[in-house]
């Protein structure tokens, strides 16, 4: 009896007979053949030409040239490595030319730039941390948003359609809350609770990551980040119960004259708790006339950062890290003693003489530095505190009638950088000095308005430039058509745009002898 077995090795067997006698003959490969190869000149192929074509640049109307006058060669600016690109787009999803992106508060307020044909903008020189934003344009409605900015961050900001949105509010206890106020966007839109809990709010441009705070007395002043579209809004929308606010209450009992002593507080770690706190309420707030403070609805969860800023005085204790009170307010005192260590010096012309009312302007070269010095949290991402303005980032103040300045240098903290000063006064040449130690009186001489640089702009393979119009230009200096001349040789600001849409923008330019942007 054949097994299956046995007819599958003899199958195997007469496959291989058949392969052997295939290719086990003779071996026939030919020898390679060697062809010698006559060095011939190959003929020169002729390309097509390329013809250059000059793009129209982007706006419409004359260039705005805005030129700024910085310094001389020594001129340095603090260190702002932060930067932040993207779009703006409509309600249509397409970009929106011409929208304005400006932070709103902070160390940089006011700070903006405009996007091109493209939606596409550039915000170059931010401190990294969070920033808050507000986006508007003719075309479209306004929107403010938060935004942590890094060394490289790319953000796209939508204006969508106009919409409602129906929210439900509850305490602390899980109980619908009355008379809560409902904001969207920092506040441009707003509603208050019924006795249902319900807060209706309209004309909210759709969008992700729209700002939505609920304010309640007794607790804590909560943010969210929602994506608010058509679509996802016609039901009530439930935040999440509200927690107890806490208090934290005290007094400067003495400081050096002058402005009245700020307070901020910032949390010294991330949030964990649902939602975020809206920090800004708790920055920068003056004390009263007698040196009280007092802040409510604060977090009770996490320690937390209170620090006192006079521009004149060092604050004892420097800062406290505490907690909220549930109960009662946690309190705490502060004294502000007058800083020893001054800034000062005397401003002179070339010849010698005294200049009075000239603006002296002390700013920190490292300001991160700084603010990290005095609050450990404000470098981590997951912070949604702002950025705090306190006045170790910039102080000023004029010269008398003697020439002479005398700038406290307040609570500036060890191992956090130098200082510039800069010293400014219309018809000269701005100065500056890296200020590394202070006890030492600093003589600044300022030069006359007078130089023989210029800037001329032209297009690629001359083409026809627009009518340029200079809104700005250092006095003594000259400035028609083209060309702006009688420059002092140094560093410019220089922004370049047509129609609101930036062309050419450089924050720190150099000028010297005949210099030319081809655009």
């Amino acid at each position: 009896m054949i097994r299956p077995t046995h007819i599958l090795l003899l199958v195997a067997v007469l496959a291989a007979a058949v392969m052997f006698v295939l290719f086990s003959g003779p071996d026939i490969t030919p020898a390679p053949v060697v062809v010698e190869v006559e060095d011939v000149q190959q003929p020169e192929i002729q390309g097509a030409e390329l013809e250059e074509v000059v793009l129209p640049l982007p706006g419409s109307g004359p260039l705005q040239v805005h030129l700024e006058y910085l310094g001389d060669a020594n001129y340095q600016s603090p260190t702002y490595d932060g930067n932040l690109s993207g779009k703006v787009l409509n309600v249509y999803g397409k970009p929106l030319p011409l929208a304005r992106i400006e932070v709103v508060g902070g160390p940089q307020n006011k700070i903006f730039a405009i996007s091109n044909n493209e939606g596409e903008y550039q915000l170059r020189g931010l401190l990294p941390g969070m920033h808050i934003f507000r986006i508007y344009s003719g075309a479209s409605a306004e929107i403010v948003r938060m935004q942590y900015v890094a060394r490289k961050t790319t953000r796209d900001w939508h204006i969508g359609q106009s919409i409602s949105a129906t929210f439900e509010i509850r305490d602390h206890e899980n109980k619908v809350l009355e008379n809560a106020k409902v904001r969207s966007d920092f506040g441009l839109r707003e509603a208050t609770s019924n006795e249902k809990g319900i807060a209706v709010l309209h004309g909210i441009p759709s969008g992700g990551r729209v700002v939505i705070d609920v304010l309640a007395e007794g607790h804590v002043a909560t943010r969210h980040e929602l994506n608010l579209y058509a679509a996802n809004t016609t039901d009530v929308i439930k935040l999440s119960p509200l927690e107890k606010g806490g208090r934290i209450a005290g007094r400067v009992k003495s400081w050096p004259g002058g402005d009245l002593p700020t307070i901020t507080i910032v949390p010294r770690t991330a949030e964990s708790r649902s939602g975020m706190t809206v920090w800004e309420k708790f920055q920068d707030v003056p004390v009263d006339n007698e040196g009280y403070f007092s802040f409510d609805d604060l977090p009770t969860n996490q320690l937390l950062d209170i620090r006192v800023n006079h521009a004149q005085g060092i604050c004892d204790p420097r800062g406290r890290a505490l907690t909220a009170g549930r109960q009662s307010p946690t309190r705490c005192e502060f004294i502000v003693r007058l800083s020893q260590a001054k800034v000062s010096g005397r401003v002179i012309n070339e010849k010698g003489t005294s200049i009075a009312g000239a603006e002296v302007e002390l700013l920190a070269d490292s300001p991160l530095k700084v603010l990290a010095a005095m609050y450990p949290s404000i470098g981590s991402q997951r912070l949604s505190a702002r950025l705090p303005m306190p006045s170790q980032l910039r102080r000023t103040t004029r010269t008398d009638k003697r020439g002479a300045f005398s700038i406290a240098l307040g609570d500036h903290i060890q191992g956090t950088g130098s200082l510039l000063l800069n010293v400014d006064m219309k018809g000269m040449v701005s100065t500056q000095r890296v200020i590394k130690k202070v006890g030492t009186m600093v003589e600044v001489t300022l030069r006359n308005q007078r130089g023989g640089a210029s800037l001329t702009l032209s297009r690629r393979l001359d083409g026809v430039l627009p009518t340029c119009e200079w809104p700005t230009v250092p006095a003594a200096s000259e400035a028609a058509g083209e060309r702006a001349s009688e420059l002092l040789e140094g560093y410019y600001r220089l922004h370049i745009s047509r129609g609101g849409q930036t062309i050419f923008r450089e924050d720190k330019y150099w000028i010297s002898g005949e210099t030319k942007i081809v655009l």
